[in-house]
């Protein structure tokens, strides 16, 4: 429901909310298939090593660390990690990234993720799969991100780096969701790997005899006298020693006079470090001595440094800073940092380390380059920068993957009081784009941030301050913090009627937004309640035909319609029809969807043959107006074959056509969509009624496991889905849970809808008729069957291909299954294999799934045939998608079977390049293309091919296309 729509929508919207006249949202949301994971390989080269300037410098020593680490990370089979902890500027990162170069020839691929947050590590994953998919680019953040941890999970020999890790928790989800492959750790916390790794390397500082060896290196001078003195006064930490050592090298300074600056310069930055450890009260001295010397040279440069210190440490793009001075004059200072080791350049970005950042970021007055000025100043210019770097919102991922973590920074580093018009600025992008990619708890502190300033610089009053508070509320909701956001929702709501009245739009629309939630959240009698009281103020101040006012008779309705008042609910959706057909037009969008809402109101009502007929007339018009292909279109040909099969007592004769738009749905709209949910629930009833109860259980496991984690278990449909399970279940012989099932359903079937209700009816007429059969008081083991059915339903979320996470199958007799199988189908007996291959194909084994789909096309069964075909691909295995394309040009569908095609002649397939001509020969325009393909194919050895290009004038090719 959204009541901030000046539409009749029947949805609820907790995203941004806009309000004023000529206003206008719109939100298009794209489903695109992802690659498949399981057979996409690493595409050759090297991966990603460490962004940290030290642990691309020199190395010296540590070879017992690396022994250790060399030796825990080979020891054993599967999954393993280790992790380093130690102390910031300890050296961690070098060691991980030495003993990565080293062993370069030992794992594929090595990939480096800065793994300081969750939210980083989720980028680092989503860059992999982009390195490997550059069309993932365009997927949103966490799905790339998913695809990469997909693909980890398939392959092994990989050695995933993740540097500087916070905490076990934030890494513990990742590593227990594989089973092979090898994590190298990084942290400066030393205790709580236990559950992760056997032994933590803890590294300290350097011996002194390598930390010495490393200052030699670092200032390219093998005689150094004093050298033992400066590693000693710097703790011997590689970090300090190798900028001290760049420092002498680019200066040509003595180490006595290093010293002497030191000693000069240690006393502010002790006093001013005092929060800190000693190693970071030595570095600051380091990093303060060496700006000095870099100011003398270039200011340019050091204004440069003062700016990357608001940026995030690593993946800082040179193309940021081109505002600052000419390319010329750019290019010099940034080599200068180099050259003192202050950046460093990795892949063409820039990298800063994290504590140089932190101590240049905070104002001293005491201390050189810390001056307040000069820290505002640097500040001020590293908003400026962002503002001029903002991506549109549709730049794609990689855009904003080189953005967001540089606004995360800022955000981070600075406080309210510090906020301006510019800088509020960038988080209102970040927020707008983080909520385009549904990662709300990301977003929640850029909202929190322009609230703030909204309130502070025009006022608690002002309509942008209101708005931006029920974004900050909306931000909550949708990350989940319900009790926080519905409290602000709240509040918001009585400063809006204290300031700007009862009748305001936005005072209505926040006590629309309030009801909504409060329904959706679980109070279903206030929700209600609260939904009439916004309905009877909306009729009052905007009048009965407002737009607004057309929503929340809409809003009321389906909340009706979903607590089983139909009666309520088929009266105020006939209102709504007759008004949005009076204002709108009877074929207006909105009028077509009150409409289809009638039906299914007059359905659950028990009134069939009245849903039949306000089905058909809108079924009409839908295909006339929108077009057979419009999701409502689809949802309402659905319903009404569903109808009319209830009416007839006949099963449907068109479960292939409910097969094909089943699978259309979940690739427009993905498998949570609610069109997709109703679809595989009617499916799956028409599968009991055509008395198919292997397909219709596997098909309605799927549809309650779905609908429990969309809808909840409360839910009208969830119930009814509930219901036909228990009764597909009995039928196919397992009595106990059958009863037990339908026994369940109708306790909450009464709890929730009322006993008198048309669906507690049904449901108790099941279990009558059960109890008729003289079975369900006979039956052992009732009460373990029903402890098992609450544990069950307490797991939310399905996994990709059943209807909740079931415990894993013997894999050596999944195995066996598709041996034989195979055997069987090898021998001509395909009828005989397919019992094999379904067992199988069950247990997850995705060559049975492949070899299933292609039994039942060969035995005339295409439905069943594309499902299992479809479901093999989306497995991993690739080698499906070539049948696949072949069976779909077999039904005709070319233009769905070309993509498949195409996949699949790209590896090398020759049928599939023969099926891709065939199929491109029939399409318009597509005859030069096929002939392209034809030669490709005999080029690879196919007799037929040089046959058809033989015979290309004539166009005509001689085999048709099917199977591979």
């Amino acid at each position: 429901m959204d009541p901030f729509s000046r539409r009749a929508e029947v949805e609820v919207n907790q995203g941004i909310i806009s309000l004023g006249d000529g206003a206008n949202n719109t939100i298009n949301n794209y489903h695109h298939p992802l690659p498949s994971a399981a057979s996409t390989r690493w595409p050759g080269g090297p991966g990603r090593l460490s962004p940290t300037a030290l642990a691309a410098g020199r190395f010296v020593g540590r070879e017992r660390e690396l022994r250790d680490l060399h030796t825990a990370l080979l020891s054993g089979t599967g999954l393993i990690a280790q992790t380093v902890a130690g102390l910031g500027g300890v050296g961690k990162s070098a060691l991980a990234c030495r003993y990565a170069q080293m062993r370069e020839d030992v794992y594929s691929p090595v990939w480096w993720i800065t793994a300081d947050s969750p939210d980083r590590i989720e980028a680092g994953l989503a860059a992999l799969a982009v390195r490997m998919v550059p069309e993932l680019n365009s997927a949103p953040l966490p799905d790339a991100a998913a695809w990469a941890r997909s693909w980890l999970a398939c392959h092994d020999g990989w050695l995933l780096v993740l540097d500087d890790v916070t905490a076990p928790a934030d890494v513990q989800d990742l590593i227990g969701s594989l089973g092979a492959g090898r994590f190298l750790i990084t942290s400066r916390l030393a205790e709580g790997w236990q559950d992760l790794v056997d032994r933590p390397v803890t590294l300290g500082a350097m011996p002194v005899e390598d930390a010495t060896e490393l200052l030699r290196r670092s200032s390219g001078r093998a005689d150094l006298p004093d050298a033992a003195r400066l590693s000693t006064r710097l703790g011997h930490l590689p970090l300090a020693v190798a900028q001290a050592g760049a420092y002498l090298s680019q200066t040509g300074i003595s180490v006595g006079e290093y010293l002497d600056l030191l000693d000069h310069s240690s006393a502010e930055t002790f006093r001013q470090a005092a929060v800190g450890t000693p190693e970071d009260r030595t570095m600051a001295a380091v990093w303060t001595v060496t700006l000095d010397r870099i100011a003398s040279e270039d200011t340019l440069a050091l204004e440069a440094f003062r700016t990357l210190a608001w940026f995030a440490p690593a993946g800082i793009p040179r193309s940021l800073l081109t505002p600052m001075a000419d390319q010329g004059a750019l290019v010099h200072a940034l080599g200068l940092l180099r050259a003192y080791r202050m950046v460093d350049f990795v892949d063409g970005s820039l990298s800063v380390h994290r504590l140089v950042q932190e101590v240049f970021r905070t104002p001293d007055a005491a201390i050189r380059h810390r001056e307040d000025e000069a820290v505002a100043r640097g500040r001020a210019r590293s908003v400026d920068l962002l503002t001029r770097a903002r991506p549109p919102l549709d730049a794609g991922l990689e855009a904003w993957q080189l953005f967001l973590p540089h606004a995360d920074a800022l955000v981070a580093h600075t406080t309210s009081a510090q906020d301006d018009p510019a800088s509020t600025g960038v988080f209102e992008a970040a927020a707008a784009f983080l909520g385009s990619q549904n990662l709300q708890h990301r977003a929640v502190r850029y909202c929190s941030r322009i609230a703030d300033f909204r309130g502070r610089t025009q006022g608690d009053h002002d309509p942008a301050t209101l708005h931006a508070r029920a974004n900050l509320a909306a931000a909550h909701l949708g990350s989940g913090d319900r009790v926080r956001g519905r409290d602000l929702l709240t509040a918001n709501l009585s400063d809006l009627q204290r300031i700007l009245g009862p009748d305001h739009r936005l005072t209505l629309a926040s006590r629309a937004y309030l009801a909504a939630i409060t329904y959706t959240e679980g109070d279903r009698d206030l929700g209600i309640q609260l939904l009439e009281e916004s309905l009877d103020h909306r009729e009052r101040a905007l009048g009965p035909d407002h737009p607004d006012t057309l929503v929340s008779r809409g809003n009321l309705a389906v909340a009706h319609h979903e607590r089983g008042d139909m009666g309520r609910a088929v009266g105020l959706f006939e209102a709504q029809v007759a008004d949005c057909s009076r204002i709108l037009g009877p074929v207006h969008f909105d009028t077509l969807r009150a409409r289809y809402h009638l039906a299914g109101a007059h359905h659950a009502a028990g009134n069939a043959t009245e849903a039949a007929r306000h089905l058909t007339d809108v079924l009409a018009d839908c295909e006339r107006v929108l077009g057979a292909s419009h999701p409502l279109t689809a949802a309402v040909h659905s319903d009404v074959a569903a109808v009319e099969s209830e009416l007839t007592r006949q099963p449907r004769d068109d479960i292939e056509q409910l097969r094909a738009n089943l699978i259309e749905s979940e690739r427009e709209h993905g498998p949570e969509h609610r069109n997709t949910l109703s679809i595989r629930a009617v499916l799956g009833s028409t599968y009991l009624r055509a008395g198919d109860v292997r397909s219709a259980t596997e098909v309605l496991e799927a549809a309650l496991g779905y609908s429990l984690w969309v809808l909840g278990p409360d839910h009208p449909a969830t119930l009814n889905t509930s219901h036909q399970l228990g009764d597909a279940y009995y039928a196919a012989g397992r009595h106990a849970l059958g009863v037990e099932m339908v026994r369940e359903a109708l306790v909450d079937c009464e709890r929730i809808l009322g006993p008198d209700q048309w669906e507690t009816q049904n449901v108790r007429a099941t279990l009558v008729h059960m109890a008729a059969s003289s079975l369900i008081n006979r039956i052992p083991g009732a009460r373990a069957v029903s402890r098992l059915l609450k544990r069950i339903r307490r797991r939310s979320r399905p996994d990709g291909h059943q209807g909740w996470i079931r415990p894993d199958p013997d894999p050596e007799r999944i195995r066996a299954a598709a041996a034989e199988g195979l055997r069987l189908c090898r021998k001509g007996e395909l009828r005989a294999s397919e019992g094999h291959l379904r067992v199988a194909a069950d247990g997850g084994n995705t060559s049975a799934m492949a070899n299933l789909g292609m039994v039942l096309a060969r035995t005339g069964r295409p439905a069943g045939a594309e499902s299992w075909l479809l479901r093999a691909v989306e497995a991993g295995e690739e080698t499906a998608g070539g049948p696949l394309g072949s069976l779909l040009a077999e039904m005709g569908r070319f233009k769905e079977a070309q993509p498949w095609l195409r996949r699949a002649a790209a590896t090398g397939s020759v049928d599939s390049m023969m099926d891709l001509g065939h199929v491109l020969v029939r399409t318009r325009g597509g005859r030069s293309e096929a002939e392209l393909w034809y030669r490709r194919a005999a080029a690879a050895g196919d007799p037929e091919a040089a046959l058809f290009l033989e015979q290309w004038a004539a166009r005509r090719p001689r085999r048709r296309p099917g199977p591979g």
